[in-house]
């Protein structure tokens, strides 16, 4: 690293210099970790809360790098990565007149997959 810095004279060349370089790799991390979480689908196969908590994850790291996310945007994209399986429930909490916030949704969510536990080991 020394040979390649060493011609540069002042530490403002240096700083901005290095700057420049990490700074296009930063940018790198915003866009994979942007493309996680919008490539990010749910399956039947796995809790929903699980999968809830590894998007909830992927928001946070979000914003850990200065990006910016209203929580009705991460409230509509968590129902919309909803698994097939759900449609009903996700079809009921698109069409409500009220906005949900993330807490309430998360409250309902632990509801609705308990109510199906219990419905699928009555059976």
């Amino acid at each position: 690293m020394y040979s390649v810095y060493c011609s540069i004279k002042t530490a403002k060349e240096l700083w901005n210099s290095l700057e420049n370089k990490y700074k296009t790799e930063d940018a790198g991390v915003k866009k994979f970790i942007v493309g996680k979480f919008l490539d990010y689908k749910m399956v039947g196969a796995k809790s929903v809360m699980s999968q809830v908590q590894e998007i909830q994850i992927i928001i946070h790291d979000l914003l850990t790098e200065v990006m910016e996310i209203n929580e009705q945007f991460q409230v509509a994209e968590i129902i919309e990565k909803f698994p097939p399986m759900w449609r009903d429930f996700k079809n009921y909490l698109k069409y409500k007149r009220k906005a949900l916030k993330l807490e309430e949704l998360i409250v309902r969510l632990h509801i609705e997959e308990d109510s199906r536990t219990f419905d699928s080991k009555a059976y």
